[in-house]
């Protein structure tokens, strides 16, 4: 019998061993990042729209980053809104919801991540990937006619934690940060699509094997500027209650909570006025 007890004993301690080992390679090979930033067949070879744009590229060592900065027919633009939009949405994609922001004067910069669109590099790294969104940023602030205009950073969806990330250390640049759709933390999210992980029934080991480079919730509570955190009722792909987590976090004295009723990040096709608004608000604060 303690012969049986002993072998038990080092049974379930070599597992536990085995278990811890599993865990590290994993986060340390990031391969949950791989999974999460799966962009599949979203790119094209040539980029053409009928609106008013500059086209930029920049090169991220060994990668090239591709932008572009959407401009008003007829005036100057009344402020800039830089879009870090949702996952797997390129330019083409993006940019069929900017026509009444144009409309009203606002001039909209939006890059595509690595593996996305003309952009190369593989998106399978969560720290590159939010290097690249600094980046970027410290770039689009050096044109003239950006800098010198209002600027707005708006987050959708998984452009959300990216625009909260660079608005937390560039608050001395910005006049606000509107954030729709998004999530609390990428563990978070994990969870709630652990079967991508194949891991349906363990999903409490998301947050375990899941490295947090982007812990939206905790970022959130070192922003004052101005923040509308939009999100629906009816989310499918996001839950509500991971927006209003991010919300709780926030600072309330400069935060607004915005609940709609909408598909996801959907809000603007159902109350154009009003979405719009929120970006004039902020521009006049």
């Amino acid at each position: 019998m303690k012969r049986f007890l002993k072998l038990t004993k080092q049974f379930f301690l070599i597992l536990l061993l085995a278990c811890v080992v599993a865990i590290i390679y994993i986060r340390c090979t990031r391969l949950t990042d791989e999974i999460m930033y799966e962009m599949g067949n979203a790119t094209y070879s040539k980029y053409t729209t009928n609106l008013n744009h500059e086209e930029f590229f920049y090169e991220v060592e060994d990668v090239t980053l591709h932008a572009v900065l959407f401009k008003p027919d007829s005036i100057a633009p009344i402020g800039t809104i830089i879009h870090f939009s949702g996952g797997g949405m390129h330019i083409p994609t993006s940019e069929q919801s900017y026509g009444p922001f144009l409309e009203k004067g606002f001039q909209i910069f939006n890059y595509e991540r690595r593996g996305l669109g003309q952009s190369t590099g593989v998106a399978d790294h969560s720290k590159e990937l939010l290097e690249d969104a600094f980046y970027v940023f410290d770039q689009v602030m050096q044109i003239p006619h950006i800098k010198n205009t209002p600027i707005i950073l708006w987050g959708q969806s998984m452009g959300g934690p990216y625009a909260t990330s660079v608005a937390a250390v560039n608050q001395d640049k910005i006049n606000g940060l509107i954030l729709e759709g998004t999530f609390s933390s990428f563990p978070d999210i994990g969870k709630e699509f652990a079967h991508v992980l194949h891991l349906e029934q363990m999903s409490w080991i998301v947050p375990i094997v899941m490295n947090n480079d982007f812990p939206t919730a905790e970022v959130i509570k070192d922003i004052t500027k101005p923040t509308v955190i939009i999100h629906s009722t009816k989310d499918d792909t996001v839950p509500f209650e991971l927006g209003e987590k991010i919300y709780k976090a926030s600072n309330k004295e400069n935060t607004k909570f915005w609940t709609v009723d909408s598909k996801h990040i959907g809000a603007l096709y159902k109350y154009e006025s009003l979405y719009l608004s929120r970006f004039e608000q902020l521009i006049n604060d």
